[in-house]
């Protein structure tokens, strides 16, 4: 994945678990260590560079699946949440066209601002557009959306619940959601899911393809899909990268988190429902 998205979508020269997404962090919750990470590093991006490049190496089957699900047309409404910097948004927007609206949300203010920036420089603010919320309180009203997206963002969400609600609530009846992210394949270590690092890294917050589907349904969507993409997984998350850093660590904690992911614990999936 580009830079676009979560940690889990960085370029191929900056895994997951190597970026800053997995640094020191001063916050007293998950929550508050997500939102700090990522508000740095879109604070990085537009003090670095005008244009980032939209490499999408890492997961770049499941972003051209979730495309291809999707299937963007002229007069479409997409809503993607967890956009960052706005590039699956802009690419949607140059095929919904003036007709259509593709729109964007993200927590963090810098992201937002980043991609404003984005859509000014491509001509397309009167299409796509972008907002500052959170994936579990979405600001629109209900039967909004002809599809919603999401790219390695509902791991980063603790109530998963709350937020796949609300992407069946603000979809329009028979319309889809369609999110690609990790998954595990089999029961975390408490350690690993308590450790913010690993869950803003996209790690610790990962649940079972089987929980994402009973999430899904709960949601009230039906005829749901799964794509497993979890041979590309381990690259995009540095997982070797985690293990190594862990074994110089004699941990009781620290074994169980090498052990479940050199025995292959952590996945990645693309997920789609259609609302009733």
């Amino acid at each position: 994945m580009s830079e676009d998205k979560s940690c889990c979508g960085t370029s191929a020269k900056e895994s997951c678990c190597e970026s800053s997404c997995c640094g020191p962090s001063s916050a007293t919750s998950i929550e508050e260590a997500v939102k700090e990470s990522y508000g740095k590093r879109w604070a990085s991006i537009k003090a670095t560079t005008a244009a980032q490049p939209n490499s999408q190496a890492s997961m770049q089957p499941a972003h051209e699946a979730l495309l291809e699900e999707l299937k963007p047309h002229e007069g479409m409404t997409v809503l993607d949440i967890g956009s960052g910097s706005g590039e699956t948004v802009l690419a949607i927007a140059e095929r919904v066209g003036s007709k259509g609206k593709a729109v964007g949300i993200d927590f963090s203010p810098d992201g937002i601002e980043l991609a404003r920036e984005n859509a000014k420089k491509r001509g397309l603010e009167g299409i796509a557009e972008f907002h500052q919320a959170h994936a579990v309180e979405l600001p629109f009203p209900d039967n909004s959306f002809d599809a919603v997206v999401s790219e390695c963002v509902v791991c980063l969400i603790q109530d998963k619940q709350k937020a796949l609600n609300e992407k069946a609530r603000v979809l329009k009846s028979g319309g889809r959601v369609i999110m690609h992210d990790v998954i595990t394949w089999a029961p975390m270590p408490r350690a690993m899911r308590e450790d913010k690092g690993l869950y803003c890294g996209c790690v610790g917050g990962a649940v079972s393809l089987n929980e994402y589907v009973e999430m899904m349904t709960k949601a009230g969507l039906t005829d749901i899909k799964t794509v497993d993409f979890t041979q590309g997984a381990k690259r995009m998350l540095s997982l070797d990268s985690v293990a190594k850093a862990l074994k110089k660590t004699k941990t009781k904690a620290a074994r169980e988190i090498v052990d479940f992911v050199n025995k292959g614990g952590i996945g990645y999936a693309l997920l789609i429902g259609t609302k009733k």
